[in-house]
């Protein structure tokens, strides 16, 4: 048996391999017998959200628990915990970890996807308190570049996949549209409309905020030509608007 085997080999790599790495092992042959039995049984419907940080992920994953039938794994996570969840519910979400671009063109075939993008400048000039004690804004231009490169190999390397693209504008501005959008792409049944989620953190404050503050026009006035070019492609692809200076 195909499973068997493969299973042998990971118990002769934890032979030779350090202690700190059994229990990563442990869990990759968990996952291969999950794998199996869910070949005998009703296989779950997996969804994956990614983006870069401050994109919206975190509301795009409070919004799908706002559907039937749904289980959303609460922790950041790479795709391969979809395959360890054993759950009663036939729909399976889990978020990128800050790390999930970095194996994003790997994503399986049989795993949906939810990216979620904003406006760069609103990325770019945010905050986060566990980013705020070391730097100003949360996203570096770095950060930005290698999220939006990631996503560019995906659809090189996978350019039949099907990608459900959530911009966080028309989240905050049309938040049951946005459900329903998602809810025809994975065939899913709402529970209740995310515009009335008690909890949900929709903040229309949160939308151009560099428009309105000197010293975050300062700093997007800084990044280098090169940057500012990347952006604009991007830009110009999900249709968000630059201003003038960051076009010369």
């Amino acid at each position: 048996m195909d499973v068997a085997r493969k299973s042998e080999a990971f118990l002769r790599k934890a032979i030779r391999r350090p202690i700190r790495e059994v229990r990563r092992l442990a869990l990759d042959v968990k996952r291969l017998w999950r794998l199996w039995f869910a070949g005998r049984s009703a296989p779950y419907k997996k969804i994956f959200i990614a983006g870069c940080a401050r994109s919206g992920t975190t509301l795009t994953q409070r919004l799908m628990g706002c559907f039937e039938d749904t289980f959303v794994h609460r922790a950041e996570a790479k795709y391969t915990q979809l395959d360890m969840l054993d759950r009663s519910e036939s729909n399976l979400v889990v978020k990128r970890t800050d790390r999930g671009h970095m194996h994003l063109a790997k994503l399986p075939a049989a795993i949906g996807l939810i990216y979620c993008v904003r406006h760069p400048f609103d990325m770019l000039t945010s905050s986060h308190p566990e980013s705020r004690a070391e730097r100003r804004f949360h996203v570096t231009s770095e950060r930005w570049l290698a999220e939006y490169e990631a996503l560019l190999r995906l659809r090189k390397a996978q350019p039949e996949r099907a990608i459900v693209y959530v911009r966080y504008e028309d989240m905050i501005a049309r938040p049951d549209e946005v459900q329903e959008r998602i809810a025809r792409a994975f065939d899913l049944r709402p529970r209740i409309r995310f515009s009335e989620d008690a909890g949900n953190p929709i903040r229309a404050t949160s939308l151009k905020k560099w428009e309105r503050n000197e010293e975050y026009l300062a700093y997007l006035k800084a990044l280098p030509a090169a940057f500012l070019a990347r952006l604009r492609g991007f830009c110009d692809e999900f249709g968000y608007d630059m201003p003038e200076w960051a076009n010369a």
